[in-house]
């Protein structure tokens, strides 16, 4: 009979072997004849209709009760019921070789000098006798007995790559930590430099907001003075206006001064001509010629005035002529100055935009000094966790190898090398 291949080398199927087997309805005869044809045949299953085992038939018990007077002629007609075991030992093929083993080593198993029979559900697999459980047993233990040696050698070897990488693992281990405490180092003199850092920039924002309140002063102040220089450049420009009428004026009293001085001459002409009429006249003129020389006198001294009057507006006309191209140079530098000025102003206007610009990006960069800190906290923080992880690690390894130092020993301890 085929087993089914659900049954391992491990299992009492493993041990089942299809000897002789006979119906209960056949005779005493039958059970003589295999048992003397086939001295090897130790029993005899006896098997139903339905392949289910109902007994067995030991050659020993057998054989010795057909030593007996009459024996054989009482039974080799009769069934062979009446000479099988009808409570035969039966073990389910699925049952591992250990576990029935164990049962036999325990005594719930007694009766295990004779053959037991070997089912599948309850039908007929085969037999087996002690020899072959002690045989299989003895296959078992030295199958485990080289299956723990090679696991043993295999257990060693991979010890020793355990203990190379456990000492690879603790020399890292070690570079890990230092490297961890020197970043630890560097992180803090960083920290240390941004916090320095932070304050300059701190303190460049503060300088900044304050030149820009400075540069807003300085801006308002010039566009103020820009106000002022075209007023007065405004009011130059009218006194300029101003001085051009009294030029003006001073030309018209010029020329009006020129008919007094032509009207003076008339008068010495007719003082002069009096006085040669009244000394024609001889005494009747003389008071006449007195009057004359009054006249002429007047005339002199009008004609003195009005030459100093001429001077004076003349150096007037100088004055005005000078101060109105004094200020017209003047209403020019102005305009250049408020030309330049306008530069200015536009200058700091730019200035301004350009310190807005830079506080802004001081502000960004200050944003980003703060994110730093706090991402360099984080570091710090990562890296204190990382000292604690190696020190674990440091600890883990150590305590590893003095395991594998341990287990190393054990192969020796145990002589399974």
């Amino acid at each position: 009979m085929t087993l089914p291949k659900t049954f391992d080398r491990l299992s009492m199927g493993s041990l089942a072997q299809d000897g002789f087997r006979l119906h209960p309805s056949e005779s005493g005869s039958a059970v003589m004849d295999i048992f003397k044809n086939h001295p090897d045949t130790h029993h005899i299953c006896i098997i139903n209709t339905k392949n289910i085992p109902v007994g067995v038939v030991e050659r020993q018990k057998f054989l010795s009760l057909m030593s007996s007077p009459f024996s054989y002629a009482l039974y080799h007609k009769r069934s062979v019921t009446l000479l099988m075991d009808d409570k035969p030992l039966t073990v389910e093929a699925r049952v591992p070789i250990l576990d029935f083993t164990k049962e036999v080593l325990n005594n719930k198993i007694s009766d295990i000098n004779k053959s037991f029979i070997i089912t599948h559900n309850q039908a007929y697999v085969g037999t087996a006798t002690p020899f072959d459980l002690m045989r299989m047993s003895y296959i078992h233990s030295t199958h485990i007995s080289d299956t723990l040696q090679t696991r043993t050698r295999t257990l060693h070897e991979t010890l020793n790559r355990i203990q190379v990488a456990t000492r690879s693992i603790n020399e890292e281990s070690r570079n890990l930590k230092d490297e961890s405490e020197n970043l630890s180092e560097r992180n803090m003199t960083q920290n240390r430099h941004l916090l320095e850092s932070d304050q300059k920039i701190k303190s460049t924002i503060q300088k900044t907001e304050d030149q820009n309140i400075k540069m807003e002063q300085s801006r308002n102040y010039i566009q103020h003075a820009s106000t002022n220089i075209r007023e007065s450049c405004v009011k130059i420009n009218d006194t300029i206006e101003k001085f051009k009428k009294i030029s003006e004026a001073s030309e018209d009293i010029g020329k009006i001064l020129n008919i007094m001085k032509s009207i003076s001459s008339q008068i010495n002409i007719l003082g002069i001509n009096a006085t040669i009429e009244a000394s024609k006249a001889g005494l009747y003129g003389a008071g006449f010629g007195v009057v004359a020389q009054e006249i002429r006198n007047l005339a002199r001294m009008t004609s003195e005035s009005l030459q100093r009057t001429r001077g004076l507006i003349a150096y007037s006309q100088d004055a005005i002529t000078t101060c109105s191209e004094s200020m017209n140079d003047n209403s020019q530098t102005l305009a250049g100055i408020i030309h330049h000025v306008e530069k200015i102003s536009q200058s700091f206007k730019e200035f301004e935009e350009t310190s807005l610009l830079q506080k802004e990006e001081i502000h960004q960069l200050h944003q980003i000094m703060q994110n730093l800190n706090v991402s360099t906290a984080k570091n710090n923080e990562t890296v204190s966790n990382t000292n604690s992880i190696c020190d674990n690690l440091f600890i883990n390894v150590s305590e590893l190898a003095q395991i594998t130092t341990n287990m190393t020993s054990l192969p020796t301890h145990y002589n399974l090398q």
